[in-house]
């Protein structure tokens, strides 16, 4: 079961009931970019653990948020890609990383979902509210950090296929080998689904046919007690068939090394994403865009004794990006940044956070010193808790935003601007959490103001659509969360978010967020004997209704507003160990046979109920 900075179910023996507290115990480090107990982190961080992952029967991370955070959206956005909104940001203000790394590639302001390989999560940590000092652009509204697990002594190898509707197909393989000072985890995924039709009108009628491939491999070396290099490598393939003519074909090679010693961190990381044409009749793949980051990264983290701990570093990005949506050529950028930050606990019950950081890129001569505080207070015996946070959040313009010059199909243009100004943010929350034996409760307010938004009207003068700054807008809302654990191995957690959007009169609200989501959760786990255990959960959310602008193409008035209807979805997974480490599993999908009336861009990808069955096995 998920975790908010301190609440859930472990995935222990099913016979036992692991109060709230113990989890507590678990240790982050996306929050403060150093290692730390939960119990003791001032930000409100949500963890997604590798027992939640498997037993929500969703194999990507999308579904998987979705499922566990009511507050997350993902929908379809131009070109069939996968777009976020999570509590009033999109993609461009949630920063996606893979053990701290960040991804090369991006379309409307989104990465590739498909890259994020959950087949070896050991977690997946959510920091929400802006953390822009330490992780810099693209955080100003959260990020999402998948963990991968470390190998364990001796040689394991797990296996797994998966079957489902719609032709969905799944095979993993993961191979860990840990000897002495010698470590090395082989992960390879294949999967692919078919055409999706749907059967009822909409803004689109079907979703592409897919398949992919995802290969990572990470080798590390021990040298001494407090000293080790790692090395890693990644290669992804994907393909859309959009057309029986031509596919879209997306392709990624990523690579890093880094080094530990002491108080010291080393990194550096190359990662190259491309977009291609593909022409099924002659064989021949085109290049139309290409994504290349170099990120060299330092960090210095020293615990002094009894006063604190003094985290700095500072990266430097080389961010080369070709693409068809300049009309022609490519274009460049460095940033730098330096960050600090002081973990501070002056007393027993406070523990005190200040950083700050300072951002600088050539493209747009964007400069940008983000501060941040966080505090938790935990009185007595810690059966309460209240964080406290501000953050400031930052966001440069990219460079698609400032140069791109791209033909529509001949309908209209959309032009970069190379006057914006960049995103500037201002993160406000406050949250009370109750933990007493096996129940918990947590309720956080947030209230995020926005300055210079960038988006895009139509502009007479140039004849077609440009990114420009809107005028302030103001994200928040309340985040209540309560668990109960019973004594027979069941646990049930429910969680609703209210998020309210305020623009300034006369922007246009496009992409608007559904103001109330509800998730309920049931996990039930039974030992049935040592090499039997038996696990169901079942899951419902509920979105509601929500109104937008559908704007016109030529000019800065809205066509009319869009009222989205509200839905429900129903989930169950069931999942069974056998001897000689086999495990059947079963997930059913959308129990309650919703159908959209009419599929909107934000509605659910789905034809009604639907599910898939798999099988592993692991030595």
């Amino acid at each position: 079961m998920a975790l908010m900075a301190g609440g859930s179910v472990a995935d222990a023996a099913p016979d036992l009931v692991v109060s709230p507290a113990d989890t507590l115990e678990t240790v982050v480090v996306t929050a403060t970019r150093t290692p730390k107990l939960l119990k003791e982190t001032p930000v409100v961080t949500r963890v997604i653990t590798a027992a939640d992952i498997s037993r929500s029967g969703k194999p990507d991370i999308g579904a998987l948020l979705e499922q566990q955070m009511p507050g997350v959206e993902f929908s379809i956005g131009m070109g069939q890609n996968t777009q976020i909104n999570m509590s009033g940001f999109g993609g461009g203000g949630i920063l996606f990383l893979l053990d701290g790394e960040r991804m090369a590639g991006e379309t409307l302001d989104n990465p590739d979902y498909s890259r994020l390989n959950l087949q070896n999560a050991e977690r997946v940590e959510i920091v929400k509210g802006a953390a822009s000092s330490l992780y810099g652009s693209n955080a100003a509204g959260g990020v999402v950090n998948i963990i991968s697990g470390i190998p364990v002594e001796g040689t394991h190898l797990k296996l797994n296929a998966r079957y489902g509707t719609h032709s969905l197909q799944s095979y993993g393989a993961l191979a860990t080998y840990a000897k002495g000072r010698m470590a090395n985890s082989l992960d390879a995924r294949y999967d692919s689904h078919g055409e999706i039709k749907f059967p009822r009108r909409g803004d689109y009628s079907r979703s592409y046919a897919s398949e992919s491939w995802n290969l990572k491999d990470r080798f590390t070396l021990t040298l001494a007690e407090d000293a080790s290099v790692t090395a890693r490598a990644g290669y992804f393939w994907r393909q859309q068939k959009s057309t029986i003519v031509s596919y879209d074909r997306f392709r990624d090679i990523s690579a890093g090394l880094s080094a530990r010693w002491k108080d010291f961190t080393a990194k550096y990381s190359f990662d190259t994403y491309d977009k291609l044409d593909y022409e099924t009749a002659t064989g021949i793949e085109a290049r139309d865009y290409r994504n290349r980051q170099n990120t060299v990264h330092f960090q210095y983290s020293h615990k002094f004794d009894e006063v604190g701990t003094l985290t700095a570093g500072g990266d430097w990005l080389d961010d080369y990006l070709m693409s068809y949506e300049f009309g022609s050529g490519s274009h460049s950028q460095t940033n730098l940044d330096a960050y600090m930050q002081w973990d501070w606990h002056p007393v027993k019950s406070i523990w005190l956070v200040p950083g700050l950081r300072y951002d600088w890129f050539s493209a747009s001569r964007a400069n940008r010193v983000s501060p941040k505080l966080s505090m938790l207070w935990r009185p007595g015996k810690g059966s309460c808790s209240l964080r406290l946070n501000y953050a400031a959040g930052f966001r440069a313009p990219t460079l698609k935003e400032l140069y791109m010059d791209f033909d529509m199909a001949g309908i209209f243009h959309v032009f970069g601007n190379p006057g914006l100004k960049s995103e500037t943010s201002y993160n406000l929350n406050v949250s009370a959490e109750y933990l007493k034996g096996s129940r918990s409760l947590t309720v956080m307010v947030f209230h995020n103001f926005i300055d210079n938004r960038i988006s895009y009207l139509w502009n007479q003068a140039l004849g077609g659509q440009q990114y420009i700054n809107l005028r302030r807008v103001q994200i928040g809302g309340v985040d209540l969360s309560l668990m109960k654990s019973f004594g027979f191995g069941l646990t049930v957690n429910g969680e609703y978010v209210y998020t309210y959007e305020k623009f300034t009169k006369g922007d246009l609200r496009a992409n608007p967020t559904r103001p109330h989501a509800l998730t309920l959760k049931a996990d039930w786990l039974h030992q049935w004997k040592p090499d039997w255990k038996f696990t169901a959960t079942a899951n419902f959310k509920w979105l509601s209704a929500v109104s937008g602008d559908i704007l016109s193409f030529f000019s800065q008035e809205a066509v009319r507003t869009q009222r989205y209807p509200a839905y429900s979805m129903l989930g169950l997974s069931l999942s069974q160990t056998f001897p000689k480490r086999f495990a059947l599993s079963v997930n059913i999908d959308n129990l309650l046979n919703y159908i959209p009336d009419y599929y909107y861009y934000n509605s659910p990808i789905t034809t009604g109920i639907g599910g898939s069955i798999s099988l592993s096995w692991q030595m």
